[in-house]
């Protein structure tokens, strides 16, 4: 995919690693709608981003992902404000095994409400331009975590959902291509967990220490390198701080 020219929606986009992959877009020539429930962030970040690569490439939306009306208001405010949308990145996420509900409209439901709008607006048989849709997923979305089990089950069904998009036998009709990023822990304010968000808040922190933080260049880099690669389609790409590479998948490997 060619980044220059193009149209990113980045849901989770006002702090983390969802910011810091806008601003990679941005410097390689795309515009960016930043589309958060954290406004004042969002805002925030929109403007600092418009001061260092011009306002016509840059659009802040409300967005809270977990509710169905306000996503497609989002969607349709960003589609309105640039035309079209050529990359979808359902970036956002939490996790509160106490509130678990919650934790599953965020993570599940809308990475599928993400998902659909950008298939009924990108595919190419119903008049779109085609494009690419990656999902963010965790590196607990292919392997599993007792210390919180519920989120461990939220990335897992991101990873299924996105892979079986990826299957569909049409998808040369439509014009469109799915991927996950199965990132491990990231240096962000995002693992500042309180203890009460956790199953085993201490045996979490063991966890931490054992494998070290990734940095947020890290993560990004990998962002990057699977919405470049045309032959992604169906891949999970597992971002460590040793680098990207794609894990197993039934659907590509056999």
């Amino acid at each position: 995919m060619k980044i220059e020219g193009s149209v990113a929606f980045i849901t989770g986009a006002a702090m983390g690693v969802g910011k810091n992959v806008a601003e990679a877009l941005l410097k390689e020539g795309a515009k960016v709608a930043l589309a958060d429930v954290a406004v004042e962030q969002g805002e925030a970040t929109a403007g600092d981003f418009k001061k260092a690569y011009g306002d016509g490439r840059v659009f802040f939306v409300k967005c809270n992902v977990a509710d169905e009306q306000s996503f497609k208001d989002a969607f349709a405010s960003a589609v309105s404000h640039y035309g079209h949308i050529d990359l979808m990145l359902n970036n956002a996420g939490l996790v509160n095994e106490q509130r678990w509900k919650m934790m599953c409209s965020v993570n599940i439901d809308g990475v599928v409400i993400g998902t659909q709008l950008a298939v009924e607006h990108m595919r190419k048989d119903k008049g779109g331009r085609g494009g690419v849709i990656i999902n963010t997923a965790s590196m607990v979305g292919l392997v599993t975590r007792f210390v919180f089990p519920v989120y461990v089950a939220s990335k897992h069904a991101v990873v299924g959902f996105t892979n079986s998009w990826a299957g569909n036998p049409y998808l040369g009709d439509m014009g469109l291509r799915f991927g996950t990023v199965c990132p491990t822990a990231v240096d962000t304010a995002f693992q500042k967990f309180k203890d009460e968000q956790l199953l085993y808040p201490d045996e979490f922190k063991d966890m931490l220490k054992a494998i070290s933080l990734m940095g947020v260049d890290q993560a990004v880099e990998g962002f990057l390198t699977i919405i470049k690669d045309d032959g992604s389609n169906g891949r999970n790409l597992a971002i460590t701080k040793d680098g990207s590479k794609y894990a197993h998948n039934q659907l590509v490997d056999g």
